[in-house]
């Protein structure tokens, strides 16, 4: 069961990203549909009539589409105050992965994004996730704050890598734990930690942990503790993740297996 909780966020991902290339429409097209969407598109209709119904009631919506495995952004809280500095409402334009024959998704923002070409002009939306992507930079570099790895353009790496795309890092042998394996698995964690900016690394804390074996359950501290003074020991320096070419502090993950 603990693994379904790794496996099927991954699942659900692949499912969005498979269904987004095969239905999504090119930006021309959307533009041109949501003028004169098909009759029995009765979803896009009810999406135009309430963008429609928000602008009249003086609701001007800066939408973002967000789906399960895309469109969150590091950058809201800044754009959100962006937004207010121009009288507008930021607002999130939810698209599922079910996907209904002749439906379309997102209308509401494609003819909020017309109406906000029409006010402030083609690049506006543009210029203002820049702008906010900018500020984002400078306020967790003024305040040091932890950025997560995921929002980072370069995630950290260790020295002798020039990128770092996986979690991975070799196993960990523990002789003095009687750890078990079932069925040829062995127990894992997932292990967060700050990288600093001068690349030390502190703060450990567990991500997830996988048992593989109810009977090392029991052994979770020492495991930890194992494997974050073996992490510190054979891999003490990170370079520590950018944004824009900029080194910020970075909350990183690993996963480790450890065996006997």
């Amino acid at each position: 069961m603990k693994y379904l909780t790794f496996l099927l966020p991954l699942i659900l991902l692949n499912s969005c990203f498979q269904k987004k290339s095969t239905s999504e429409k090119s930006a021309p097209t959307r533009i041109a549909y949501v003028g004169n969407p098909n009759p029995t598109d009765t979803l896009c209709i009810r999406d135009i009539q309430r963008a429609k119904e928000d602008l009249q009631n003086g609701r001007f919506v800066f939408t973002q589409p967000v789906s399960l495995a895309t469109g969150r952004l590091r950058y809201e809280d800044e754009l959100r105050r962006l937004c207010e500095k121009h009288g507008l409402i930021f607002d999130v334009d939810l698209i599922g992965c079910v996907i209904f024959k002749g439906q379309s998704q997102g209308c509401y923002g494609h003819y909020m994004d017309e109406m906000l070409k029409d006010k402030f002009g083609p690049e506006f939306k543009a210029r203002l996730h820049a702008q906010a992507d900018s500020l984002f930079l400078v306020n967790v570099s003024s305040t040091n704050t932890t950025v997560q790895y995921w929002d980072c353009d370069e995630r950290p790496r260790l020295p002798h890598e020039s990128k770092r795309s996986n979690d991975y890092l070799p196993n960990i042998i523990v002789s003095d734990i009687d750890i078990k394996a079932n069925k040829g698995e062995w127990p894992f964690f997932d292990l967060g930690f700050v990288v600093e900016q001068d690349s030390t690394i502190s703060s450990f804390y567990v991500r997830g942990f996988v048992a593989a074996s109810s009977e090392n359950e029991k052994y979770k501290d020492k495991l930890f503790s194992a494997a974050v003074q073996h992490i510190k020991s054979k891999y003490p320096t990170w370079v520590p993740g950018k944004i824009k070419g900029v080194a910020v502090r970075t909350d990183n993950n690993v996963r480790v297996f450890l065996n006997r």
